[in-house]
């Protein structure tokens, strides 16, 4: 973890509320990991006040750039959508723990429910240049949220939408009910999304005896374990902060 200053390559909308940001990432500082976020100052006045946690959505070492995809929910999300090339950021990380990388004899299957999906493609990059195609699942409300297909890289995921506007009709985890015969115990579910779809993935999981990991989504006000805030209720008893323990968990940790 390190305070750093890197400098905006690009600022541009994927599609309705939804924005990518790369940015440059110095070579002395760690190497960000799929599922990993780092926190951002977004204004240098008194408001907002709190620094903003967002996920990376990938990193390339060659090049030193790292990136983000993020939605507009509020002001300091707004503010970010202001930001252009060559203007400098105010970035903590990264932090937090992220997806354990599946082994050669598991197949990885991915599901992303709406801003989820930056993490969510950072760990399909990294599982392809593994030399694996990994399984990709991404649900919306409807097509207007469907990402720029260049965001996509050429990972060809399935598309689900609430209203049958794009792709599957219907959400993720009626789409993974279609295709549950498919997966096995060798299955490995990687997801990030609305709180419900997790636990959906986590019940077919347990069904299905495979391994699943959620990368969960709360609000964290310091991002460095001191404010607890984030702290997630555990089912073995006690919590574990989302911002240090996680915020990617063994879905069977979670206290549903």
């Amino acid at each position: 973890m390190k305070l750093s200053t890197p400098r905006i390559l690009f600022n541009r909308p994927l599609c309705s509320d939804f924005y990518e940001m790369a940015f440059t990432w110095e070579p002395l500082l760690t190497a960000p990991l799929p599922g990993q976020f780092f926190t951002l100052r977004v204004s240098e006045d008194s408001a907002p006040l709190l620094r903003r946690p967002f996920a990376f959505s990938a990193f390339n070492a060659a090049a030193g750039s790292a990136s983000m995809i993020y939605q507009i929910r509020g002001r300091g999300t707004g503010l970010l959508t202001a930001k252009r090339a060559h203007d400098t950021l105010n970035l903590l990380g990264p932090l937090g723990k992220g997806f354990p990388l599946p082994g050669r004899d598991r197949d990885p299957l991915l599901v992303a429910g709406g801003i989820g999906l930056g993490p969510i493609l950072f760990l399909a990059n990294v599982v392809r240049q593994q030399g694996r195609d990994p399984g990709l699942v991404f649900g919306c409300r409807n097509a207007a949220l469907i990402p720029d297909p260049s965001a996509l890289s050429d990972l060809s995921p399935v598309i689900c939408t609430d209203d049958g506007s794009a792709g599957f009709k219907g959400t993720t985890g009626e789409y993974l009910s279609s295709i549950e015969s498919s997966i096995t115990p060798k299955t490995v579910l990687y997801a990030c999304g609305p709180l419900p779809m997790l636990k959906l993935c986590r019940d077919l999981a347990l069904r299905k005896g495979c391994n699943c990991f959620v990368s969960v989504e709360q609000v964290m006000a310091c991002g460095v374990g001191a404010c607890m805030g984030c702290a997630i209720k555990m089912a073995a008893g006690g919590y574990k902060r989302a911002c240090i323990e996680g915020p990617v968990f063994d879905s069977k940790e979670i206290a549903w």
